[in-house]
């Protein structure tokens, strides 16, 4: 019995020691084929991938977002979440709204879709503003010299305030010199074309309340920066003086750097000159001194750290760009002759806040303090 049962189960012992490599054969072959299909898997989904950021790109770069008939604010946020600046154009009046946010975009330039690089300023034109009306070319030359009695006047009283503000500043040792400039200017002139440039260089009275807001917030400014040891000089002597662009500018260049002090509702940039960047009126156009533009991004580059810990959220690279002779902030920039800067405060900091107003002229006088170690 023992030895049929030996005989009985040896076969069958045989036979699965044969079907074991075969097995494992089977089971390897297996393995292999679902390797290879995950790698191939994974080899098209890259493929796929790759092509849809091929497609995405369009060929060149991203793209900017179609704003128009949303919102200022909407636009606003939807440009800068994609990585591109925005403005309003300089053809329409806006410093008297309140609000702006709420105005519904009805053109933009460039239009949406196009491909453009990051960072590219877009200007929108917003339904429901005032246009700022071209001067005819009896009303441009309306303050030149010897046009009529009220404006010869005018001029002459501009540039007598410029002789008396314009010499050179007696600077403190190291000459580190502040030119303090408050937005904007009491009643005057409407148009003052500037003879040497041909610009118009008349100032205005910016948003509401913004002329005493900001004298307020350069007189504190000014005794910060004089107890921090500058020598400082203001564009006006009282804050509804009238002081044209021309003049302040020549102020300002008498000094070692220009502090140009505004508010905005909307915009909270420090905003600096550009090399390229030019004002025109006319025929006449005027561009940013090279010099001033590397002067000016080394100032802006030492204020910002700064100044965003008092509301202003935004560095930029732009006076109002390569446009026509509108937006009087942005044509006393081109002038300049000396790193200058310009900053559009928020008005919760800047306005009826006199503690606000304090922490910014602390802030400013931080940023000037770190642009004078390395100058």
């Amino acid at each position: 019995m023992r030895r049929l049962d030996r005989d009985f189960f040896e076969p069958e012992d045989e036979y699965e020691s044969d079907l074991l490599p075969k097995k494992r054969s089977r089971t390897t072959r297996e393995r292999m084929n679902t390797l290879l299909m995950v790698a191939g898997m994974l080899v098209a989904l890259a493929l796929v991938a790759g092509l849809f950021l091929l497609l995405s790109r369009g060929g060149g770069g991203p793209k900017i977002p179609n704003v128009v008939g949303k919102t200022y604010r909407e636009a606003r946020e939807k440009m800068e979440s994609a990585g591109f600046d925005i403005e309003i154009d300089s053809n329409q009046d806006y410093s008297n709204v309140n609000d702006l946010d709420k105005k519904k975009v009805e053109e933009q330039d460039p239009k949406g879709g196009t491909t453009a690089e990051k960072g590219e300023l877009v200007t929108v034109r917003l339904k429901g503003l005032v246009e700022i009306p071209e001067a005819s070319e009896e009303e441009a030359t309306a303050g030149q010299p010897g046009n009529s009695a009220a404006n010869g006047e005018a001029a002459q009283q501009d540039q007598s305030a410029a002789d008396e503000q314009t010499q050179p500043v007696t600077t403190t040792a190291g000459g580190r010199s502040v030119c303090v400039d408050p937005g904007h200017s009491g009643p005057g002139a409407t148009s003052v074309i500037d003879p040497a440039t041909g610009l118009d260089v008349a100032d205005n009275s910016g948003a509401s309340g913004e002329i005493q807001a900001m004298w307020d917030l350069g007189q504190k400014l000014k005794a910060k920066l004089e107890q921090a040891g500058y020598t400082v000089r203001l564009t006006k002597d009282s804050a509804n003086a009238n002081a044209n662009l021309r003049t302040r500018a020549d102020i300002g260049n008498t000094c070692s750097i220009v502090v140009r002090l505004h508010y905005d509702p909307n915009l909270h940039a420090l905003l600096f000159p550009g090399e390229g960047q030019y004002k025109q009126h006319g025929d006449k156009a005027v561009y940013v001194d090279p010099t001033v533009a590397r002067g000016s991004a080394e100032l802006a580059n030492a204020l910002f750290p700064f100044l965003k810990t008092v509301g202003v959220t935004r560095k930029m690279n732009d006076m109002g760009g390569t446009s026509n002779n509108t937006g009087p902030a942005f044509v006393g920039s081109v002038l300049s002759k000396v790193p200058v800067v310009l900053i559009e405060n928020d008005p919760s900091m800047a306005r009826n806040n006199p503690s606000g107003q304090d922490r910014v002229a602390s802030a400013i006088v931080s940023g000037i303090d770190d642009y004078f170690e390395n100058h």
